[in-house]
């Protein structure tokens, strides 16, 4: 599912900087995000920054490291809107990345919704991944899927976003009783690593565990403690390229919920199954009862007593950068979980590999061509647009939103924005006239965009 996760905008001013030289972000807004500079979580955070855009070395927070623990959702505080994160991941397990949140937490257990945008005439979804950062290890997840309508999208992930290795788990509508479990590396797509499988009732209906085990040699899939499938490393080898197509990238763990069925690309809608059928009071719902993360990698959290992590934005007064980051430890409390979301895998890059098939089963390709192919339904979505959960047109586990039915805003950066994964293309609406103003001091241009209320 390659995501490259979108940014939304919501009710109320949200701004950003484009640098005096047209490329990086400024000591005022340091952290990029798809082309767009701001100083708080949306951009900052460590996966969504993008360190090659930001004003400097240190304006990107820095990985948190895993932690072992249990989420149960029994505190309101186990997920958070992106706007109100601290950055310290002891505080929220679990940060809601997209705006309007359409997480919640109720009766013990995490809710994620799908609505009806009518602007854009489909569901907008919810993706929620973990405050901490996770490579290696065994996540398992309590989940009852949203598979009861086509189109309707469920998924359940290991990302990392700005390197595109993707583990997950996907559940589609049209086939309730089925799960999808798919390997993506580097974003690249290769039909070959997706494989269904019957777990023998509706998943919409009933609770069952999911598990992913991930080890730098192999990855498993079990549901209900039972093993599904098996994936090598040493099956991957490219002999082109010389390199092994296996995902060991550090990532954050995801789930998301997104509108396949109306996604635009047409290999995206048919392995999801389309129309989603909707009407204006339409909510379809994915319910997560639990997660257990239990790490075994090389970055552990730290053991000191966690601290927001931070971008300090310069005084406008001032010439010096104050783009900094304190990086963040996490201590062992079981009241705190990893997820990410969804999101969508690109479908760029080279299909073929040298390694051996697994022996279990076939995949079904779901996209018509190459380019639709993706994963976890996620159209494309602008940093200045109101995006949701992620998709792709592959339709294994990859949250390709990226292929949507709008194009994506311009960057404040000069340069044309990433699509999102997140199955979401957000364009602003009339009302959305950007105001120009300066800023004393700085030497760029701010751009502030208003969505009325």
């Amino acid at each position: 599912m390659s995501r490259l996760f979108a940014l939304a905008l919501t009710a109320g001013a949200l701004v950003f900087a484009a640098s005096s030289d047209g490329n990086k972000c400024t000591e005022f807004s340091p952290c990029s995000r798809e082309g767009y500079c701001d100083a708080n979580a949306m951009f900052c955070m460590w996966d969504l920054c993008d360190p090659t855009k930001s004003y400097n070395a240190t304006s990107c927070w820095q990985p948190e490291g895993c932690l072992d623990q249990t989420i149960e959702f029994d505190s309101s505080s186990d997920v958070v809107p992106i706007r109100q994160y601290s950055g310290n991941p002891n505080t929220n397990a679990l940060v809601s990345i997209f705006e309007p949140d359409n997480s919640k937490i109720e009766n013990g257990k995490l809710v994620l919704d799908m609505t009806y945008d009518s602007a854009q005439d489909k569901g907008f979804g919810t993706t929620v991944h973990s405050s901490h950062s996770f490579q290696y290890g065994t996540v398992t997840a309590r989940i009852k899927s949203a598979s009861i309508a086509k189109g309707v999208v469920s998924a359940f992930i290991i990302r990392s976003d700005q390197v595109g290795d993707e583990i997950d788990f996907e559940w589609v509508g049209k086939d309730p009783n089925s799960v999808e479990t798919n390997v993506f590396y580097h974003d690249i797509l290769n039909y070959s690593n997706s494989r269904y499988f019957d777990i023998g009732g509706d998943t919409s209906a009933e609770y069952h565990d999911y598990t992913i085990v991930w080890d730098p040699d192999f990855i498993q899939w079990a549901v209900d403690g039972k093993t599904l499938r098996t994936f090598k490393r040493e099956e991957t080898y490219n002999k082109a390229n010389d390199e092994y197509r296996f995902p060991a990238a550090e990532g954050r763990v995801g789930l998301s919920i997104w509108d396949g069925g109306n996604s635009g690309p047409k290999g995206t809608e048919e392995w999801a199954g389309t129309p989603t059928p909707w009407t204006p009071s339409t909510v379809y719902q994915m319910f997560v009862e639990s997660i257990t993360i239990k790490c075994s990698g090389s970055n552990p959290a730290s053991s000191d007593t966690a601290e927001p992590q931070s971008s300090t934005i310069a005084n406008s007064d001032s010439s010096s950068s104050s783009s900094s980051s304190s990086s963040s430890s996490s201590s062992s409390s079981s009241s705190n979980a990893n997820e990410t979301t969804n999101e969508a895998t690109d479908t760029s890059g080279d299909e073929t590999s040298d390694s051996k098939p697994s022996d279990n089963g076939d995949s079904d390709s779901k996209s018509s061509s190459g380019e639709d192919s993706g994963n976890e339904g996620t159209d494309s979505v602008s940093p200045a647009s109101s995006s949701s959960s992620s998709g792709t047109d592959t339709g294994s586990g990859s949250e390709e939103q990226t292929e949507g039915n709008e194009s994506p805003a311009p960057s404040s950066t000069g340069e044309p924005v990433v699509p999102s994964s997140t199955g979401e293309t957000a364009v602003p609406s009339a009302t959305d006239a950007p105001t120009e103003s300066t800023v004393p001091g700085q030497k760029c241009k701010v751009v502030t965009i208003v969505r009325p209320l």
